[in-house]
């Protein structure tokens, strides 16, 4: 228990010492602190025993169930709706690209990695082509482009691809029945799979329909905390009721947890709580997933292969800059289409939750999930470094 709560005291030190760095002057999330602490950890036995202990393996679980209720919690279909069938057209062809791009080279190049399996190494591309748009923000504010095509088109398509990664994230527990050279007994009923899937989403619909009772009663209310238990009531409901009730869809639970607490909130103060609940997650329990991530990269595997880290770069990014200009040059011509692209190429923590299921359920390699969250992670201040150095040379339209 002591070692515990010593490795989580030093995970929040580094937080403090480094996080203002990484924001200040790389313009990453501070969050990726944890990270980098757990990858300088990696080749410790000690951190390697402390992260296995089932305590920190449930406080770190926590952390990856609640970063997927607010991918619920924050997915806005009314915005969504105001994007524009263009914006979620350019959004959906643009991550499908680059995940069959990525895809291929996995399979045909790299298929031990993914199991020799062509689903597998599309599913690892999709969740490697999530858009950061949280990280490209403040750089969009700070040079006052948020209003124009450019911004609006970045943002649209970061916010758009919050809707692949819950049908990916849905699609996870389906997977097996598709993984040849698996015996049938390893195989989750399908159907009952699907009627479980039925039944979290007609809960979450009844739960939505229940907001124009709940909110009113909300909103009269002068007492500050039901707001806050309301969401960790919801929150821990639809966790419960992934691991026991609705099996094999615990990660899919919550993300429509975080939806129907959505609906339940009235619109005011709405502020506050959605910092309250960053706070929770981002402050509280995601730093602990994410330095169970770093400590669980093989460095080894890295530096023994740094081609596949280069390639996956390459491929990604060339796939991003090529779907951008050839969908967005009419608009923003050339240039900015390309700097869409590059923008574009920005990741952020969702992909590696969804790599993080993948590795655990043995379906992916060790190596290449230390090179996915390799290649996210390094290049990611050297592609925001050229992104702002390039919008300060100009205004895009």
């Amino acid at each position: 228990m002591q070692h515990i709560l010593l490795l989580i005291t030093a995970t929040y030190c580094i937080l403090l010492a480094f996080g203002i760095i990484l924001e200040k002057y790389l313009r990453m999330p501070w969050i990726f602190a944890a990270l980098f602490f757990g990858i300088a950890l990696s080749s410790s036995e000690f951190a390697k025993v402390v992260v296995n202990d089932p305590l920190f393996q449930f406080l770190s679980r926590l952390g990856m169930l609640f970063l997927l209720f607010m991918i619920g919690f924050n997915v806005e279909f009314e915005r969504m709706k105001q994007l524009g069938g263009y914006v979620l057209r350019g959004s959906l062809l643009i991550i499908l690209f680059e995940g069959c791009t990525v895809g291929g080279l996995l399979y045909f190049v790299f298929p031990k990695q993914v199991s020799n399996s062509l689903l597998v190494a599309f599913i690892t591309a999709l969740s490697f082509a999530t858009v950061g748009e949280a990280i490209l923000l403040p750089i969009l504010s700070e040079f006052k482009i948020i209003k124009t095509t450019f911004g609006q088109l970045t943002l649209g398509i970061g916010t758009a691809d919050d809707v692949i990664e819950v049908l990916t994230l849905t699609f996870l527990p389906f997977m097996p029945m598709f993984l040849a050279g698996r015996g049938t007994q390893e195989f989750p009923n399908p159907t009952l799979i699907l009627i479980n899937l039925f039944a979290v989403m007609l809960l979450t619909l009844a739960i939505i329909r229940l907001g124009g009772f709940i909110r009113p009663i909300i909103t009269r209310s002068k007492l500050e905390f039901i707001r806050s238990v309301l969401i960790l009531t919801v929150f821990f409901s639809f966790a419960l009721l992934g691991m026991f009730v609705f099996e094999e869809l615990e990660a899919v639970s919550v993300i429509f947890g975080g939806m129907a607490v959505r609906a339940l909130l009235p619109k005011e103060g709405f502020h506050a709580v959605e910092k309250a609940v960053e706070f929770l997650g981002y402050a509280f329990l995601a730093p602990l997933f994410f330095l169970s991530i770093g400590i669980n990269i093989s460095l080894n595997s890295i530096i023994v292969n740094p081609l596949l880290v280069l390639v996956l770069f390459a491929v990604s990014a060339g796939s991003k800059l090529l779907a951008s200009y050839l969908l967005f040059w009419r608009q923003l011509g050339t240039e900015y289409s390309l700097l869409l692209g590059l923008g574009l190429s920005v990741r952020f923590s969702t992909g590696l939750i969804i790599q993080s299921i993948l590795l655990t359920a043995g379906i992916i390699s060790i190596s290449l999930y230390s090179a996915l969250v390799a290649t996210a992670v390094f290049t990611t201040p050297v592609v925001l470094w050229a992104y702002s150095w390039a919008l300060s040379k100009g205004k895009p339209p």
